[in-house]
C-alpha cells in the first residue's frame, strides 16, 4: 500500500467549520482541533464540529482518520470559559449536554468503519486525554503529556479516560495515574504501548498521515469486529470472550471482504478490501 503523501489541499468540498479543519486527501479524512489559543480546549461548538466532520468522512467513504489539535497542544480538555459559566449557574445544565455530545462522538468515533489515528503534540488532558485514547492508535511527539486532570479539579473522569486508560496501562496504573493526578509523558507512554510510535516535535501529524496512509486498506468489517472484542476483553469471563470471538469471525465468513482476503492471499496479491 502506498504511504500516504501528506498535504492539506483538500480533495473534495468540505463543510464550512471555524473550530474543527475538516478536509481529506488521498482517502485519509482529518479532523484537526483549531483553537491553540485556547489549546483546543472543547466546548459544545468544537464538539458538534467534530461530530459532523466524522460523519462528513463517513458519507463520503475516507478509508481512514487522522486526529490532531493545532499549535502547542493536542487538546486541553474542557474549555475553562464554560467550566466558569457552569459554576455561576446549575453545573449539569451546561456541562450535562457538553459530556453527553462529547460521548456520542467518542462513541461515534469508535464506530467508524476504518482505522483512526491520534497526532499528539503538547498536552492531552482530561477529555482530550480521552480523544486520544479513543483512537486505534497514538503518534506522539517527544513535547506530548497525557494528564488526567480530573482530581485537580475535584471531579471523576469523563470521555472514557477511566476505560481507555485501564485498558491501555492495567488497573493498578491507571488508578494510581488518575487518583494522583500524574504526567505521563511521550516517553513513558511509549515504555508502556500507549503510543505507537514517538517523533520529535512537530513532527506527529506528518507520521500520524503517513500512518493512516498505510493502513487505509484496512477491511472495514473486521475492524469493527476488533474493536467490540478489544472494548469488552476486560469486562468477560475467558469463556465469554471465546464464545463473542467465535460469534465475530463466524459473521466474517460470508462477506466479500473475507472471500476477497483469501483469495488474495492465495494469489499472492494486495487485498481489495470494500466493506461487504
Amino acid at each position: 500500500m502506498k504511504a500516504l503523501t501528506l498535504t492539506f489541499e483538500v480533495s473534495r468540498p468540505t463543510v464550512s467549520h471555524m473550530k474543527v479543519d475538516v478536509h481529506a486527501s488521498d482517502g485519509v479524512g482529518w479532523l484537526v482541533l483549531t483553537r491553540p489559543e485556547v489549546r483546543n480546549a472543547l466546548d459544545l461548538d468544537t464538539i458538534d464540529e467534530l461530530t459532523a466532520g466524522l460523519d462528513q468522512h463517513r458519507t463520503a467513504g475516507e478509508r481512514a482518520i487522522v486526529v490532531a489539535g493545532a499549535g502547542n497542544a493536542f487538546c486541553a480538555g474542557a474549555d475553562l470559559a464554560l467550566v466558569r459559566t457552569a459554576l455561576a449557574g446549575v453545573p449539569a445544565e451546561v456541562l450535562g449536554p457538553l459530556v453527553d455530545n462529547l460521548h456520542e462522538f467518542i462513541r461515534r468515533l469508535r464506530a467508524f468503519p476504518a482505522p483512526v489515528v491520534a497526532a499528539v503534540e503538547g498536552p492531552a488532558v482530561g477529555a482530550g486525554l480521552g480523544l486520544a485514547l479513543a483512537c486505534d492508535i497514538r503518534i506522539a511527539a517527544r513535547s506530548a503529556v497525557f494528564i488526567p486532570g480530573y482530581f485537580g479539579i475535584g471531579a471523576s473522569p469523563d470521555a472514557g479516560v477511566s476505560a481507555f486508560l485501564t485498558r491501555s496501562i492495567g488497573t493498578a496504573r491507571a488508578e494510581s495515574i488518575i487518583l494522583r493526578n500524574a504526567s505521563i509523558s511521550a516517553e513513558q507512554a511509549a515504555t508502556w504501548g500507549m503510543v505507537e510510535e514517538l517523533v520529535e516535535d512537530g513532527g506527529a501529524l506528518h507520521a500520524a498521515g503517513a500512518l493512516a496512509g498505510k493502513l487505509a486498506g484496512t477491511p472495514p468489517l473486521a475492524l469493527l469486529r476488533t474493536r467490540e472484542l478489544v472494548d469488552s476483553a476486560t469486562t468477560h469471563s475467558l469463556d465469554e470472550h471465546l464464545d463473542a470471538e467465535r460469534k465475530a469471525v463466524a459473521s466474517m465468513w460470508p462477506t466479500d471482504d473475507f472471500r476477497e482476503g483469501v483469495s488474495a492471499f492465495l494469489e499472492r496479491r494486495d487485498p481489495k478490501f470494500t466493506g461487504g
